[in-house]
């Protein structure tokens, strides 16, 4: 019997965990705002003009959601998104090569921190 291998480069494992991180954010917010207020997904498509099912296949994950979108939602659930990229220290164990060195010192006008997280949905000020 032929077996088959899936080969998923890194880059594409990165990108995949952080899309999915982002989407388990937005639904988690949404959980915690319907115990709340009974906020529904309706809700949120009728606050930024779309129809429910295309907000149901971006949180399910069989939509592409851009990041105007992360930030619609953000939005429509009263909260603020935040973006940060904090250096990654892989440790022993990880299955993710270490991160490549990029050379910020050639780029104009570069605010080099120390810290960027993945989007972090904190509650608006009201």
């Amino acid at each position: 019997m032929p077996s088959f291998q899936i080969s998923i480069t890194p880059s594409r494992r990165v990108a995949a965990r952080f899309v999915s991180g982002v989407r388990r954010a937005l639904l988690k917010a949404l959980e915690e705002e319907n115990k709340k207020s009974g906020l529904k997904q309706a809700d949120l498509a009728r606050a930024i003009k779309v129809h429910r099912s295309i907000i149901n296949r971006e949180l399910r994950g069989q939509k592409d959601m851009t990041l105007g979108r992360v930030a619609e939602l953000c939005w429509a659930l009263g909260r603020v998104p935040t973006f940060s990229l904090p250096e990654a220290k892989n440790g022993n164990g990880s299955n993710l090569p270490p991160p490549k060195s990029i050379d910020l010192s050639a780029v104009p006008n570069t605010a080099t921190t120390d810290h960027l997280s993945v989007l972090v949905f904190e509650n608006a000020p009201v």
